[in-house]
């Protein structure tokens, strides 16, 4: 447990990095213009538009000390997205910018529509959605594979203000277990025992508000 934990504290400092290496490009861009950046502020999802800074593997960490010789290295994959929460539930892909180049970057096929609820555990409000996603070759699990991806993140809301913002953003897969049971985030469905495995992390940002 305390291998992943450091794991998923390692991953997040590093979408944190990125996000302010991104960041540090546009005030530079935005110095030579005359025209100041606005902060956008969101009060309402629905019809709002974000920006996630992303990175993530196609594998979870392996559990506990279960390391072997043979385990094969996770690629990490990282970029940005910007995404349009539409009132009806859908969300709208708008533009992707992938980090890297050539063949190690991954092709975002779809968003699937997204969803807020509040957890039975913390009693805080989340927001979910997924995304299929193609896999380059160069992927040493799942070659040119097309993965759903699971994506939540912890909705915050500033009582004065109502501004709304997106924090802990996680990347989760579905993984088949065995039973019996015991872990967190299993469900059973068709009689399949399944878990949600964590693989990555992104920071999300209001791009333009409802």
């Amino acid at each position: 447990v305390d291998r992943m934990l450091d794991s998923a504290s390692k991953l997040r400092k590093e979408v944190e990095e990125l996000e302010a290496k991104l960041e540090r490009k546009e005030d530079s861009a935005s110095e030579k213009s005359t025209i100041s950046p606005i902060k956008t502020v969101c009060t309402s999802l629905p019809d709002s538009q974000w920006t996630l800074t992303y990175r993530f593997a196609s594998e979870p960490p392996l559990k506990d000390d279960s390391k072997s010789d043979n385990e094969k290295p996770r690629q990490y994959y990282s970029g940005r997205v910007t995404l349009l929460f539409k009132p009806d539930g859908y969300t709208d892909l708008i533009q992707h910018e992938p980090t890297g180049g050539g063949e190690n970057v991954v092709d975002i096929e779809k968003f699937w529509g997204w969803d807020e609820e509040v957890s039975s555990e913390d009693e805080l409000a989340y927001m979910n959605w997924a995304a299929n996603i193609q896999l380059p070759k160069s992927d040493p699990h799942n070659p040119n594979d097309t993965m759903r991806f699971y994506l939540q993140a912890r909705i915050d809301t500033d009582e004065r203000s109502k501004e709304i913002s997106l924090s802990e953003g996680t990347v989760t897969v579905k993984k088949d277990v065995e039973p019996p049971g015991g872990f967190w985030g299993i469900f059973n469905g068709g009689g399949i025992l399944a878990q949600f495995r964590y693989v990555g992390n992104f920071v999300a940002k209001p791009t333009q508000a409802s």
